[in-house]
């Protein structure tokens, strides 16, 4: 690589001087300063050639990270690439771990189901009443009769009737209460 040292004379005062290193273009028969940098190759993307910008523009037109690799090599490297080439485990859920969980917060319900036996009050029972659900239901069913029982308890759908109003009171009270337990 060609290079030369220029000393800035205007900026230059009593206590030091400042120098600043000149890059020439690295493509044959270039005398221009090189300003622009490219990677040398795909092994050593931190080391760098010079170019001119007219170089550079050429030498980016043709190079080719993926030059020299088979179809299953570049599969490889874009799987890595969406973990930033860091080593990543499954996530199966297999892994256990040493946690004395005394209150069951981490306990897993494989279903996703309330159950009957883990209904113990009688307020969460008059909830599922009140939605017309039953205690077995899904998350999914729960949101679902939620949603067609407010848009039917609605007072812009009734004209603001008293009693639509304290069904949905309700309505809203016992979603919030079978949520808060699911």
């Amino acid at each position: 690589m060609k290079s030369t040292v220029n000393i800035n004379n205007r900026n230059m005062n009593n206590k030091s001087e400042k120098l600043r290193l000149t890059k020439y273009c690295e493509w044959k028969d270039c005398n221009n300063k090189g300003i622009h940098r490219a990677p040398k190759n795909r092994e050593n993307l931190r080391e760098f050639r010079w170019f001119c910008l007219e170089h550079i523009r050429e030498y980016n037109n043709k190079w080719n990270y993926f030059s020299g690799l088979s179809q299953i090599e570049i599969e490889k490297e874009l799987k890595a690439d969406f973990t930033w080439h860091l080593p990543t485990w499954p996530m199966n859920g297999n892994i256990k771990y040493n946690i004395n969980d005394e209150l069951d917060l981490l306990k897993k319900n494989s279903n996703k189901k309330i159950k009957k036996t883990k209904v113990k009050n009688n307020k969460l029972d008059n909830a599922f009443k009140k939605l017309n659900l039953t205690l077995d239901s899904s998350l999914q069913d729960i949101k679902r009769q939620y949603k067609v029982l407010v848009k039917k308890y609605h007072p812009d759908a009734n004209n603001n009737n008293n009693k639509s109003n304290n069904k949905l009171i309700e309505i809203n009270e016992a979603y919030k209460t079978i949520i808060d337990n699911y």
